[in-house]
């Protein structure tokens, strides 16, 4: 059985989706979050597209991952120029990437219409864009664009197209828009195999599909089937227009349906699918296969009453893939996932104690606000140390108030009474910045009277999303990151009030910090 490679391109391709923006920060992220789930590919981006992108592949370039080799995105050179004129491709060379994934095209009415060009003015870009890079000491990886469209259009140009990138490493064939069926893809794919073997092309062989017809998952596993080894998809399936094949749910398929040895860690799926909607500031999709909230819910009738017996309504166990089951309306099926949550801390409590019923119910009352903490481990430890912890509050916030305006730039400043340690405290904090850095410095400038390792707390993100749409009365879900050292963690506030649930998220920040580590 061949092994199957995985590019992820959830931060080159994933990102042509219109409400999708990831900041520096948010990509290097996923990208260490996708290395320690065990992707062999992570398609970072592509560098001469803008300065942002470009810094974005030096920083990546400065980290160490364990598994996964990055991977710069491009295109063949212009017409009418030679390849080491080309920006495009000393871009790529510049990133420091160790692999190039440059796209052609193989649409005739692309060669004509888009780039003006002869056919075999086309044919020569490839051929000496690939040879280009390659003589530069990268990997390459060629995507032929159009593929099966091209294929369907002119045979014989599409193949024409393959042997002249056959120097590439992989060749990479796209169904760029998303519009073939599987049967479709099951006889192309066939016959280009055997043009392959006629022609003595060694090249390793992939795969990339969009979901325009809703057929990219099915569509790859055909391919993987056919013997292609390099699938391209994206985390949750983001893209342009309606996105590309998706990994959460083709690999568990590669995986535990049709028996690849694909090493990765597949019980981190859905935490990776819930980090990358979270700093995609997307909604996850409740009804995602494998991932998704309701993948595993049951709802009374026949099902509950199987699953109370031991009979089973799931297609695999949901721990496979990092997901839970969940019976609606139940507290049995309730209080055994909070058991096995607090687990987790080294407490073994007795379904039947009361304060299991109590997070319970807590825990239901935040997700009908939209807190969505299911993936968040600080959170998990919070609701912990409410019910069984022993230290009690080591800070109050009683009253807060913000001032925010332009004072010669931005200027604002927060006032908070509260306690530390029982001690009544007051501060106040002017910050050249918003109401949210003058919050967060406040609450820090309180709580460091009594305990000045808060200070090594630092805040790296903020998004801020819908949690319950009401028009101009929604509430918002503020999610703040923090880091400590190498320790980094996330928590949620919820309110109508964007400040209130900013400085919700903050105190609750501060307050994993100190429980911690004091």
């Amino acid at each position: 059985m061949k092994k199957i490679k995985i590019l992820d391109t959830t931060l080159r391709d994933g990102t042509q989706s219109p409400d999708i923006s990831f900041s520096i920060r948010d990509k290097i992220e996923i990208a260490k979050a996708l290395d320690d789930f065990g992707i062999d590919y992570i398609e970072f981006g592509w560098p001469a597209s803008n300065k942002k992108e470009l810094d974005s592949f030096l920083e990546i370039s400065k980290i160490r991952l364990k598994k996964s080799k990055i991977v710069a995105f491009g295109s063949t050179r212009r017409m009418n120029i030679k390849a080491n004129e080309d920006k495009n491709l000393n871009a790529i060379i510049k990133s420091k990437a160790p692999i190039a994934c440059i796209f052609g095209k193989t649409w005739l009415q692309h060669v004509k219409r888009q780039l003006k060009a002869k056919k075999d003015e086309n044919l020569k870009a490839i051929e000496e864009s690939i040879r280009f890079l390659k003589r530069k000491g990268l990997k390459v990886f060629y995507d032929l664009e159009h593929f099966f469209d091209g294929f369907k259009d002119n045979r014989e140009y599409a193949l024409r197209c393959i042997s002249s990138a056959r120097e590439a490493d992989c060749l990479i064939f796209c169904d760029t828009n998303g519009g073939t069926l599987p049967t479709e893809v099951r006889k192309i794919i066939g016959d280009v195999i055997t043009f392959l073997k006629k022609e003595n092309i060694k090249s390793e062989t992939g795969c990339h599909f969009h979901n325009d017809s809703g057929c990219a998952v099915a569509n790859s596993l055909i391919a993987v089937e056919l013997g292609i080894t390099q699938i391209h998809g994206t985390i949750n399936g983001f893209g342009e227009r309606t996105g590309n094949t998706d990994l959460c749910q083709l690999i568990p398929n590669l995986v535990l349906k049709k028996k690849f040895p694909i090493q990765v860690k597949l019980k981190k799926l859905t935490y990776l699918s819930n980090l990358v909607y979270t700093l995609a500031n997307i909604k996850p999709s409740t009804h995602q296969p494998y991932v998704g909230k309701n993948a595993f819910s049951h709802k009374g009738g026949v099902h509950v009453d199987a699953i109370s017996k031991g009979a089973s309504y799931e297609h695999i166990k949901p721990e496979l893939v990092g997901n839970k089951r969940n019976i609606i309306l139940s507290d049995l099926s309730g209080k055994a996932n909070v058991v096995e949550v607090l687990k987790k801390f080294n407490l073994k409590i007795n379904k039947n104690h009361p304060n299991v019923t109590k997070i319970l119910n807590k825990v239901e009352e935040m997700e009908r606000k939209g807190y969505n903490i299911g993936s968040l481990p600080a959170e998990q430890f919070l609701l912990k140390e409410e019910f069984f912890g022993k230290r009690g509050k080591i800070f109050e916030i009683k009253t807060w108030k913000i001032l925010s305006e332009q004072r010669n730039g931005e200027f604002s400043e927060c006032i908070i009474t509260g306690t530390v340690d029982g001690k009544n405290r007051e501060v106040v904090a002017p910050v050249n910045g918003g109401p949210v850095d003058a919050a967060y410095s406040a609450l820090k400038k309180m709580i460091a009277t009594n305990y000045k390792e808060i200070k090594k707390v630092s805040l790296i993100n903020y998004k801020v999303m819908i949690a319950e749409d009401k028009g101009a009365e929604s509430s918002v879900r503020v999610y703040i990151e923090f880091k400590n050292g190498k320790e980094e963690f996330g928590t949620v506030g919820v309110s109508t009030n964007i400040l209130e649930a900013s400085l919700e998220a903050i105190e609750k920040g501060f307050r994993y910090f100190l429980l911690r580590n004091t």
